[in-house]
């Protein structure tokens, strides 16, 4: 798992004037919205006796702690301790870590890291969401016992739907034809061609025959996002946009949404619904057996042909985020910490003061120069 990084911590719709608790990355959050209705995400630990501020309430804009009356403003701040005189000044280290967030997409997106501003990686572009004229968009979750990098590696992977997806691809037809990769700094996609099985159902309306499909599955690092374009005709289009947020080191929790360009009649979304939470339900039988559970960093630890291409460029991007001192050593979290110290995620309030004024520490990072050197192959 893998700081200063974008992560989905939940639906907009699930922030009311309660705090919400969350894990993200294996440490514990509350999100509340303040007086102006901005919703703010802070560290779930009250610095004074360890409760959590997720089972107090909000009052006045800020969240409070449920065993003293503690309470923290939006930027992580306490703002009143009850048991003080009014006239008594607030200690400087009476603070906890507060979290960027945005709003976007119907999700609530955090920021878990302590770069500035100017630094953090956008947010991936959906345009089809804002775009009701021409698609219809329907939403929801799927939760695995699984790996996050492994639940995008799967999303990437062309050659898995003819055997895995029988609705999709056909096996018979399982060669993956050349292809061309494109990637930025943030992001890569590539698109090939499937011949499928013969359509049924209602999917025997768009197509009459074993016409090729095309799809183009992309990532993006923002969100460990994955989204899946395909194209039963030229003109009918269908948008899988889903971001993976690792709840820890085994568990994800994959938020989609789904966007066609046909049958954008609400009498179609149960349909929709059904045949988008198969294709995860498919999935889950395999990803999460998977050995190892987590994604090697060296490429040589599993053998790799051209068809991995796409998965492979998000393992480089994903290792240049390891390299730079970013993945959270949970062997040693679990060795050292666990149940004896409460640690968290740094922030960039704590950056800008140099971690002075904070109470609790900071959770152990992998050096980045104790990464294997990584092997080059064109294979």
């Amino acid at each position: 798992m893998i700081i200063n990084q974008w992560y989905v911590a939940e639906e907009v719709t699930n922030i009311t004037d309660k705090p919400r608790r969350v894990k993200l990355l294996g440490f514990d959050f509350v999100l509340f919205r303040d007086e102006a209705g901005t919703i703010n995400c802070l560290s779930d630990v009250c610095i004074h006796r360890g409760a959590s501020l997720g089972a107090g309430q909000v009052l006045n804009g800020c969240v409070e702690c449920p065993y003293h009356g503690w309470q923290f403003n939006g930027g992580g701040n306490v703002v009143k301790i009850p048991s003080l005189p009014a006239e008594t000044k607030i200690p400087s280290r009476a603070r906890v870590d507060s979290y960027p967030v945005q709003e976007k997409y119907g999700w609530i997106w955090v920021f878990l890291g302590d770069l500035p501003e100017a630094e953090r990686p956008p947010l991936p572009d959906f345009p089809e969401y804002d775009d009701a004229a021409n698609y219809r968009c329907i939403r929801g979750e799927f939760l695995w016992k699984a790996d996050y990098a492994r639940v995008v590696e799967n999303g990437l992977d062309f050659a898995h739907a003819p055997f895995v997806h029988p609705s999709f691809g056909d096996r018979s037809n399982a060669v993956i034809h050349d292809f061309e990769l494109e990637q930025d700094e943030h992001s890569a996609r590539a698109k090939v061609t499937y011949i499928p099985p013969l359509p049924k159902g209602i999917w025997s309306l768009v197509r009459k025959e074993r016409t090729p499909v095309q799809a183009r599955p992309s990532y993006h690092l923002s969100g460990a996002t994955m989204r899946l374009d395909v194209w039963l005709t030229q003109t009918w289009q269908m948008v899988i946009f889903d971001v993976n947020t690792p709840v820890d080191e085994n568990t994800t929790i994959t938020r989609w949404i789904m966007a066609r360009s046909f049958f954008r009649q609400p009498f179609f979304d149960g349909d929709s619904r059904k045949r988008t939470m198969k294709i995860f339900e498919q999935d889950a039988v395999i990803v999460e057996e998977i050995c190892p559970e987590t994604v090697p960093t060296d490429l040589r630890d599993e053998l790799a042909v051209k068809s991995d291409s796409l998965m492979n460029a998000f393992r480089f991007k994903r290792r240049e985020l390891i390299e730079r001192g970013w993945q959270i050593d949970v062997e040693k979290l679990k060795a050292e910490y666990e149940g004896r110290r409460a640690v968290v995620i740094p922030s960039p309030g704590r950056r800008e003061d140099g971690g002075k004024n904070y109470v609790l520490k900071t959770a152990p990072l992998r050096p980045g120069k104790s990464v294997p050197p990584l092997a080059v192959a064109a294979e």
